[in-house]
């Protein structure tokens, strides 16, 4: 059995791991409403903060999604062309990027708690400003798309960290399936409902219901309570798991020496070498790859069926929502798929390759089928394939969406916050470049072509690079890996 204190030059590579977590606990800071170090606070229930966190990011994605939809009516008012269109719903990207890194950090440093909190106010009263600054010219609008943006970064930065503290391991991927299934549940609450809202009270009303969601939120955000100490995942545990721990040699991969393991406690991790490694890049080109095809779609969806099969506005919803319904209950069932795995024995590496990848070559396929002389003019078929596409992408929630907490638990925030500023620079480039190709050529076939090649290269960088154990940077001493 593994001793408490190592013996003289020896150090069990768990030992190292909890040890090193025991240092940077002592030295954490603290938040109001959030709990001690070593337990969960009085009260505390993970359960009902990934609930909340989900409904948090329900509203999110329906307050960044509904001008999908209504720049339908808006460039139709204002007389704006496709390339405008395009710098509309892209411009929210640039603010979007400024506060994914930034928010990770600090939700890493002071807990997510309030930081997410901040980041649903801000971005609400944006929400609702959007068509006072639509009316009042250019510069207004793109303004207040920014400041959306601004306030959204936080958001999963922030709730990221709050799992990597309040989540048990075994729960981590099933907790990031469902959060991040709300984001799919609130791009069709969006695309469900604004179409309704426009139809009977104007395109206006789409900003300003969907802000007042936020006032119903936050009471219940507010009291909520948190820890803060990382949840690590370990190997389980086997018969001769101790021994193995006190008998191996310094030499061998799952040993450490003691003066390894005490410089790991002794000095302070620089968390921003975490972003030089090759595991943390994977998740980048990942994000990127797929983001490409993800937020693309989402902003030019109800465009291409109201163009491509002269879909009109009022029924725009049964093409444009059963795809994100899809999308959404298969992410929250995956989260508990890739969950079932790992506690049966997988190894980490190999449940989020599998997935990730069929996640990425699923939609690519999908979407060159959309646009091509098998579907002909019907829309229906179109959209069904589309709604598979999707489908296959909500397995990414077992491969990318959670390997920041395999390889960085002490950094989730600001290692999600790196591959999610990824993302975004892929929306901030494909949306207004879809723009340009349309406005140029007219040819969704090529726009769904391009995005198929993206989603094809992210697969094979991820398949390379792919990391599935906490790394040096972390601050921790990697157990062995799973399997």
């Amino acid at each position: 059995m593994a001793q408490l204190y190592p013996r003289p030059q020896m150090y069990s590579a768990r030992e190292g791991l909890r040890s090193a977590d025991e240092a940077q606990a002592t030295s954490s800071g603290r938040e109001g409403g959030r709990g001690s170090e070593d337990g969960p606070p009085s009260g505390f229930s993970w359960e009902y903060l990934v609930a909340l966190c989900t409904l948090g990011i329900v509203i999110c994605y329906a307050d960044r999604s509904n001008i999908s939809t209504a720049v339908l009516p808006m460039a139709q008012q204002f007389g704006w062309d496709k390339a405008y269109q395009g710098i509309v719903l892209s411009v929210f990207f640039g603010g979007y990027a400024t506060t994914q890194i930034l928010g990770g950090k600090l939700a890493d440093q002071f807990g997510g708690k309030m930081v997410l909190a901040a980041g649903v106010a801000l971005w609400s009263l944006f929400t609702f400003a959007t068509p006072a600054a639509a009316a009042a010219g250019t510069l207004p609008l793109l303004a207040a798309r920014v400041m959306l943006g601004v306030g959204e970064g936080v958001a999963f930065p922030s709730i990221h960290s709050l799992i990597a503290r309040n989540v048990p391991p075994s729960n981590q991927t099933t907790a990031v399936g469902i959060v991040t299934a709300a984001s799919y549940a609130g791009t069709a609450l969006a695309f469900g409902v604004s179409p309704l809202i426009i139809s009977k009270f104007g395109w206006e009303w789409v900003f300003y219901s969907f802000a007042g969601l936020a006032v119903l939120w936050l009471p219940f955000w507010l009291p909520v309570t948190t820890r803060d100490k990382p949840q690590l995942r370990t190997p389980p545990e086997s018969p001769t798991a101790s021994r193995d721990d006190d008998a191996t040699s310094p030499s061998t991969d799952a040993g450490v020496s003691s003066a390894s393991a005490s410089s790991a406690v002794a000095a302070a991790p620089d968390s921003w070498a975490l972003l030089r490694r090759r595991e943390v890049w994977a998740i980048c080109v990942a994000q990127y790859a797929q983001s490409w095809g993800m937020y693309g779609l989402l902003n030019w969806l109800p465009t291409f069926f109201s163009e491509y099969y002269q879909v009109q506005i009022s029924d725009l919803g049964s093409y444009t929502l059963l795809p994100y319904v899809f999308q959404g209950l298969l992410g929250a069932a995956t989260g508990f798929f890739a969950d079932s795995l790992l506690r049966n024995g997988w190894r980490v590496r190999t449940v989020r390759r599998v997935l990730q990848v069929a996640g990425m070559l699923g939609p690519a396929a999908c979407l060159c089928l959309a646009v091509s002389p098998l579907v002909g003019a019907s829309a229906g078929l179109a959209s069904n394939l589309i709604t598979l596409g999707l489908g296959f992408s909500a397995l990414t929630l077992g491969g990318v969406s959670a390997s920041h907490l395999d390889v960085a638990p002490r950094n989730a925030g600001l290692v999600f916050g790196a591959g999610n500023t990824a993302a975004t620079l892929a929306g901030l480039l494909s949306v207004p470049f879809t723009g340009y190709l349309l406005q140029t050529t007219g040819s969704w076939p090529l726009v769904f072509g391009i995005t198929a090649f993206h989603y094809v290269a992210g697969a094979v960088v991820w398949a390379l690079w792919c990391g599935d154990r906490p790394l040096p940077e972390d601050g921790a001493v990697a157990p062995p890996a799973r399997g």
